[in-house]
């Protein structure tokens, strides 16, 4: 009601309305995030109309022709002993309206936040201020991120338009070099199948290093301080700021994509992440921080690629494959939720990432349980998504339960694979085996 009489007289009042920006811009840019989508929206109307009547002309224009103001205003409030949620409800609206432009005026503020989140975590009492931070900090670095999709589309684009060769010739003698190159590597890649020793995984990463891992451009500062920040809420005792901070981390991870602060960042973050997994935790909620921090692993290990395999095979599968050796076939909802959740994970992690032989049959074997189950659906997912790379790994395994046409199981050695897997009719035509 308030919200549209401030809509009916701000046009009424004109451009003397100016004199009133101190008292109407903050609470207005404050209901544009209220949990109310009315509110959202007529609180969105209202600024609209204030807009109009400034030279600007249009909200985003008028934000950042007052963006001094807003900032000073704020961290004004965030420095004060008596902190009120409202200052982060009031920035949180500044960033969705504007977007990246205004990030470029936000330093300040958002390092007066961090500092603030360092006293907060501290002081978990005043959930409503924590929330009110983790939120801001969240809209900031989501918007960093949709900046780094929005470039990497720009990019594609501009690498799809064709352009004349300038120099074929050349191009073509370069052409069989890269192939002589890929040649090379695979017979490397062949004789190290055939038994070559393992490389061990720190000689692994330093190798990776050197062959162009830390040579990308620069990431987000912005993006880095935040993470390092707010990861700390990953242990809060509230759930609704663990998700959060889980969110932010995403948004962080994908705003360093293709840089060289990516996986300096991921060492930094996944243990906390790892341990969101632990589903025997007593906090409230916990159910729901696990599937979060389940989405959040993804988006990492696709991120990360091969260098997340050592930290797959010895901190990620430790908890999905105890989740799915204990889950019963018939589960609550809860269970089953979270089974299917990690079941489509690791369909993703296994496009991304390059599994060991062993972690490998333990999930090709772990994910056939689930056959008959409400989680069936999931498990071929995942089985699908492993044909690819781990084809022969599935292959023998159906062949063992007698799922092979023309093959007598009775013929193949034990693989270890439980007599109680009773594979669908198909199966090797649904898997294209």
């Amino acid at each position: 009601m308030v919200l549209d009489v401030v809509s009916t007289l701000v046009p009424a009042i004109g451009p003397g309305v100016a004199y009133y920006m101190d008292t109407l811009l903050f609470p207005l840019l404050q209901t544009t995030t209220a949990a109310s989508p009315v509110l959202r929206a007529q609180a969105r109307r209202a600024l609209g109309v204030l807009a109009q009547q400034q030279a600007s002309g249009d909200v985003a224009r008028m934000l950042q022709d007052n963006v001094d103001y807003i900032v000073e205003g704020c961290s004004q409030q965030i420095r004060s002993v008596a902190l009120h949620p409202r200052v982060f409800g009031i920035l949180s609206g500044a960033v969705q309206l504007v977007g990246r432009d205004i990030l470029v005026y936000m330093d300040d503020v958002v390092e007066d936040t961090l500092d603030a989140c360092e006293r907060l975590v501290y002081e978990e009492d005043d959930e409503e201020v924590v929330l009110g931070a983790l939120q801001f900090l969240e809209i900031v670095t989501r918007t960093v991120a949709a900046d780094n999709d929005s470039k990497a589309i720009e990019e594609k684009l501009r690498l799809d338009v064709a352009v004349p060769d300038p120099d074929p010739i050349g191009s073509a003698i370069k052409e069989l070099e890269d192939a002589d190159a890929a040649r090379m590597l695979d017979e490397l890649v062949l004789a190290d199948s055939l038994g070559a020793q393992p490389i061990d995984a720190e000689d692994e990463q330093k190798q990776q290093e050197e062959d162009g891992d830390g040579d990308g451009p620069a990431g987000s500062p912005l993006a880095i301080k935040i993470v390092l920040s707010v990861q700390s809420f990953l242990y809060a005792e509230s759930s609704a700021a663990q998700l959060l901070a889980l969110n932010t981390v995403r948004n962080a991870c994908s705003a360093l994509r293709s840089t060289r602060d990516l996986l300096p960042l991921l060492n930094e973050v996944w243990p906390s992440l790892v341990n969101r997994l632990e589903t025997q935790r007593q906090e409230r909620d916990a159910f729901y921080v696990t599937l979060a921090a389940c989405d959040v692993i993804e988006r990492v290990c696709v991120l990360g690629a091969a260098w997340m395999r050592k930290r797959v095979k010895d901190d990620l599968w430790v908890h999905f494959g105890r989740i799915l050796r204990e889950s019963p076939l018939r589960m609550q909802r809860s269970e089953g939720e979270l089974v299917r959740r990690v079941l489509r994970t690791m369909s993703r992690v296994v496009e991304s990432v390059p599994l060991d032989d062993r972690t490998a049959w333990e999930l090709c074997v772990s994910a056939m349980r689930f056959f008959g189950g409400e989680a069936e659906a999931a498990a071929v997912e995942l089985l699908q998504a492993m044909v690819p790379v781990y084809g022969d790994k599935l292959w023998l395994v159906l062949a063992k339960l007698g799922c092979v046409e023309g093959v007598d199981a009775e013929s193949i050695v034990d693989i270890g694979v439980p007599n109680s897997i009773r594979p669908p009719a198909g199966i090797c035509g649904t898997l294209g085996l």
